[in-house]
């Protein structure tokens, strides 16, 4: 009797955390989609920020500092950065326009792939995206079609508790997880591509972008090229 009640605990947890995380999914659908009011999708955040952390911390689960973040691919040869690394720009950027969003608050950091198939020439291989941080995914897109109006693609957001903050990947080509589910820094989480209304016409690359979360529950896009300098340079060692 004391096992099934301890199973019926931890099962009611389980059930309880992944609506917390299906709830910010469906929040974050409709900021896409703007459909729905700023001030009310803050609030929302704002509630799912706290209870994520919760929810976190209650795994007993190490998040990840920030030196220790995670270069946001694996298994390729060669890659390089759009503009160098200066294509980071946030001006004029709202997270509440949604899809059609202003600026690139992000970097773009391709491989190669000259035929543009998603299989990296040298490995004939697709490239894993890897999750830069142990966290919760929070929302994620994996159906993108060539008639698909977004202009994002295939995408992954995923929540890191230990800063309060969102890592955004898209133009993935697959996406392996979904809302609510626990990933370590380094797990493979998609596979990189070009999907997007503009993207499919471009090269293979990962779009990462890094919001952090302010006290008001907005969005707020931060430059971490300087991270992924880093990250990158410790692949090498």
């Amino acid at each position: 009797m004391k096992y099934i009640l301890i199973c019926f605990i931890f099962f009611s947890a389980a059930i309880n955390a992944q609506s917390i995380f299906e709830r910010w999914h469906k929040t974050d659908q409709l900021i896409r989609d703007r459909k729905i009011d700023e001030d009310d999708a803050m609030d929302s955040i704002k509630m799912y920020v706290k209870l994520g952390v919760k929810e976190f911390r209650s795994y007993d689960i190490p998040g990840t500092k920030r030196s220790g973040w995670v270069f946001p691919m694996s298994d390729f040869t060669w890659s390089s950065y759009r503009t160098d690394g200066k294509d980071y720009k946030d001006r004029f950027f709202s997270y509440f326009q949604g899809g059609e969003f202003k600026g690139h608050p992000a970097h773009d950091i391709f491989v190669l792939d000259k035929d543009t198939n998603t299989f990296e020439d040298s490995t004939g291989r697709q490239v894993p995206a890897i999750a830069m941080v142990t966290g919760i995914v929070i929302s994620t897109y994996g159906t993108w079609f060539r008639a698909d109006f977004l202009r994002s693609g295939n995408y992954i957001k995923l929540f890191d508790p230990e800063s309060k903050a969102m890592f955004y990947y898209s133009h993935l080509d697959s996406v392996f997880v979904k809302p609510g589910d626990i990933v370590k820094a380094g797990d493979k989480i998609g596979y990189i591509g070009r999907t997007g209304r503009k993207a499919i016409r471009g090269k293979t690359h990962i779009h990462i972008g890094y919001y952090k979360i302010d006290d008001d529950g907005e969005p707020i896009p931060e430059d971490i090229i300087e991270d992924l300098y880093l990250a990158q340079s410790k692949m090498k060692k």
